[in-house]
């Protein structure tokens, strides 16, 4: 199957990774990290993570990659109009890195490595640019610890269909819980693993982000054309979605798995 990002490059997808930040989205990492240090962020995305991330480490420099280029300018623009100089965003891809061996001090990669088919050869080639010693920092969600409440029907079809549509683009929803066995078996040492939870707030922005991508998979991934659902199934699954996100009750926690690791 060929590998694709199910999240898209909308216009909702890419401000929904906006609003992520390094002190939400990063924390595990910082401790890692000093001023001065050179830094790749893999699959930076629109840059919300790697402009706190490239302050941190200032005045080191940080390289932010990402295969689309859409992402790399509203990231480039992003440093531009916040000021943060000490920044380069690349377009790239993480299983042929445009960098020669030993060039960072760190690497860093956030919600990348539940798309990737191949997710050992992408650390081996983060192991080729990684300096000896240097650190590896990663973090991608579980899909098996979620929290949703109060259930429905139509929100557990919802949830199901979208990671149902994330292994058919050749992802991984569970490499959460992966991420250490897949640290070793690419040769890093000194292993940490840890675990945190996402809550939503307002729950609309993540039903809202689910709900266009499960409508758009009809065009996006020829859903209905394929026989993988029908217009009225879409249509009772993002609406399931949107009624829940304004339940009084409405709770969502995300799982999200931590691994940091060293080159030895």
């Amino acid at each position: 199957m060929p590998e694709k990002y199910t999240p898209g490059y909308s216009s909702n997808a890419t401000n929904f990774m906006a609003k992520r930040s390094v002190d939400t989205h990063a924390a595990f990492f910082t401790p890692y990290l000093s001023p001065g240090m050179k830094l790749l962020d893999c699959g930076c995305g629109p840059g919300a993570i790697a402009l706190g991330l490239a302050r941190v480490i200032a005045p080191g420099t940080l390289t932010g990659i990402d295969r689309e280029i859409s992402q790399i300018r509203i990231a480039a623009e992003s440093a531009f109009n916040q000021g943060v100089s000490n920044t380069n965003f690349l377009e790239g891809n993480i299983y042929a890195l445009p960098f020669p061996d030993n060039s960072f001090d760190a690497i860093f990669s956030h919600a990348l490595f539940e798309h990737l088919q191949e997710p050992v050869q992408a650390l081996r080639e983060l192991w080729r640019v990684l300096k000896p010693g240097g650190i590896v920092g990663l973090r991608s969600p579980d899909w098996g610890g979620f929290l949703i409440s109060p259930s429905t029907p139509e929100l557990e079809k919802a949830f199901s269909y979208y990671k149902w549509l994330q292994q058919q683009n050749s992802g991984n929803p569970n490499v959460g819980r992966e991420l250490r066995a897949l640290l070793r078996q690419s040769g890093f040492t000194n292993i940490k693993a840890s675990a945190s939870y996402q809550c939503y707030e307002p729950l609309s922005e993540a039903t809202e982000y689910l709900a266009l991508r499960i409508e758009d998979s009809a065009k996006e991934d020829r859903a209905v054309e394929k026989g993988w659902t029908d217009e009225r199934s879409l249509t009772a699954m993002s609406n399931g979605l949107r009624e829940w996100s304004q339940h009084p009750d409405g709770f969502f926690a995300a799982a999200w798995c931590e691994v940091v690791g060293q080159k030895g």
